[in-house]
Parts: C-alpha cells; structure tokens; sequence
C-alpha cells in the first residue's frame, strides 16, 4: 500500500516524511520511505509466543523534491508520480515561517491544492470527450467520464458518492486524482492541537479526515528514550505520540484492517482491504495456500486473550471454522488450512 505527501513550498512536509519515516531527505525527486503500523496486538502475541521474529503491518509513503511550477500549485511531474498512490496526505502549513512572508492560511492552503487537483482531471476528461466526438467508439467509461466532469465544474467539496462501485471501475485507469482517498495534515506551531475552524467546517462538509502535528515537538521527542516520551505525553494528557496517532488514522483511511498469523517463529499482521473474503487472505500469505484453500480456523484476538492460549482456547471450543466467503475482521488471529 502506498500514500504520498502532497503540499505547498514552507509546509514542512519534508519534516514530515522524515519524523513519519526515519529516512533522511535525499537528493532524489522521490524519497520513500516504509513506516510499520503499531498495533499493541502484535506486542501482546508476541509476549505469549515469545517468537523468534514479529511483523507489523506496513505502508511505504512518499515525498516528492521537485521544483514548484509556475504554471500549477502541485507539479505536473508530481501529479504523474502519485497516479499510483492509494492515498494522498495533505500536508498545510500553520505556523508562522521564516522562509516566507505569506502569512499561514492552511484552509486557503487546501482549497488551492484541491482546486489544482480538479483543474488537472477536467483536463484530461474534456480533452477524452473531444476525443470520443471524433472516433465515435463509446468506450464503457464515457457515461462515467460525462458525470464526472460535469460534477467537477462545479467547483470545491465535490462529493463523488455519486459513483458506484461499478462506475469507479470502469474509470480506473485513469487515476483520477481527485478520486484518490486522502486525509489532511495540519502542521502547527508548538502548543496548538485545534485544526483552524474555517478548514475543519470544509473538511467535515467533504468527510475528509484531518489531523494535527507540530513538526518540532515531534522531532524532538523521536531523540527521547520510551520511558521519557511516555512521561512527556503524559504530561498533556495523552498516551501516543503525534506520529502514532497519525500512522494509525492512515492506515485506516486506506480502508486496511490487519488479520494475525501467530506461532513461535513469528507474530505478523497481514494488511488487507476491509471485506476481503478469507480465501483472497490466504493469498496474500502464498498462493498456495489460496489454491489449496480448505478451511480457515479463526479466532478474534479478545476472545484469544481472554483465554490467555491457544490450547486453552482449543478446550473451551472457541476456535471457528470458516469458508472461503467468510468476510475478514480486523483482528482475527487466523490458522489456514489447505492441501496442494
């Protein structure tokens, strides 16, 4: 799963990347770094298994080193990198900064950067249209194509709920920017947790996600040991760090939940789609196993630790047994069985 930081020059997304990520801002035009999703399951599986390796889910997010354009607030070749990208992170700056004398404006900030993203799919929409009026060849997408551009010549907080599955598929391809999920990103100044009202109105008006971070707290209590950053947070109240906060809530704009595999050579957490059938989890193990799909042995992880063990769990009876249509939850600690 990918997501990419997105934002205008002073925002501080390059600080970002490398509090979110660990990773050094390069000289490439694409740095990318893998971020692991802390799930307190995995920590407690693994104190009851004690294995030789854990694996936490995980997502690679993106930062981009490319000159602004003149001509577009987020860069033509910026928007060709993230076509890719499952989710786009909105980084808008509120605090005051040196390397600019334009004063903060996170929501005017976003309205821009969405506005940008509108323009650039009418673009290429309208010029598919003008195509289509000459080759007469009713491409599947076309009815999808017409919806779409008539909705994003309406200006901001387009609400695309509109679109079914179906039409979303057949337009696929394309990669719509402003059909990608996003989430927003308020960088603010030290002591400041409130997203501005005025964007928190527009983003709730749109059932967009925001969250806050202040670039300089964060980078400072990376340098702390646990047991200070613990005593630091508990100081405001909190339990997790900004970054904990803020991986979780993108790991679930993803739409990704995590099914457990658990066994003394390893505790892992597999992402997968909200919804996917247990055969389609199977595969992302191995292949095999999804070909020689037998059953799927599954139990949630609070009825797990209410037992304390899997042989006690086997006593009690509270192992169950699905198909291959059974529909994953987040959390189920799953044992596949399979003949190839």
């Amino acid at each position: 799963m990918r997501a990419a930081l997105i934002g205008l020059p002073f925002s501080g997304k390059t600080s970002v990347f490398e509090i979110l990520t660990g990773v050094q801002n390069g000289k490439k035009e694409e740095n990318m770094g893998t971020i692991k999703v802390p799930d307190e399951r995995i920590d407690a599986l693994s104190e009851i298994y004690a294995p030789k390796k854990k694996t936490y889910a995980e997502f690679i997010l993106s930062d981009f080193a490319i000159p602004s354009s003149r001509d577009a607030v987020i860069s033509p070749k910026i928007k060709n990198m993230i076509q890719k990208t499952e989710l786009l992170v909105i980084v808008l700056r509120n605090f005051d900064s040196l390397m600019t004398s334009d004063a903060k404006n996170p929501c005017l900030e976003y309205k821009k950067i969405i506005e940008d993203i509108m323009i650039s799919d009418f673009i290429v929409i309208e010029k598919r249209l003008e195509r289509e009026k000459k080759e007469k060849k009713n491409p599947p997408e076309l009815g999808v194509l017409q919806k779409l551009k008539d909705a994003l010549e309406g200006g901001e907080c387009v609400d695309f709920s509109f679109l079914s599955d179906e039409d979303l598929e057949k337009v696929s391809n394309y990669n719509f920017l402003s059909l990608k999920k996003r989430i927003v990103l308020v960088n603010q100044s030290e002591g400041d947790n409130d997203i501005p009202a005025d964007l928190a109105g527009l983003l709730k008006k749109e059932k967009t996600t925001a969250f806050s971070i202040c670039a300089t707290v964060e980078k400072e209590l990376a340098e702390l040991s646990p047991e200070e950053q613990l005593e630091f947070l508990e100081g405001f109240g909190l339990t997790e760090t900004a970054k904990t906060r803020f991986i979780k809530e993108t790991y679930a704009a993803l739409g990704l939940i995590s099914f457990l595999t658990a066994g003394p050579d390893e505790v892992r957490a597999w992402p997968i789609k909200d919804g996917t059938p247990a055969v389609d989890a199977a595969g992302k193990i191995h292949s095999d196993i999804a070909r020689g799909f037998i059953r799927a042995e599954t139990i949630d992880f609070e009825t797990f630790i209410k037992y304390g063990s899997e042989s006690e769990c086997k006593k009690a009876g509270v192992f169950r047994l699905e198909g291959k249509e059974y529909s994953m939850k987040d959390g189920d600690i799953v044992n596949f069985r399979f003949n190839v």
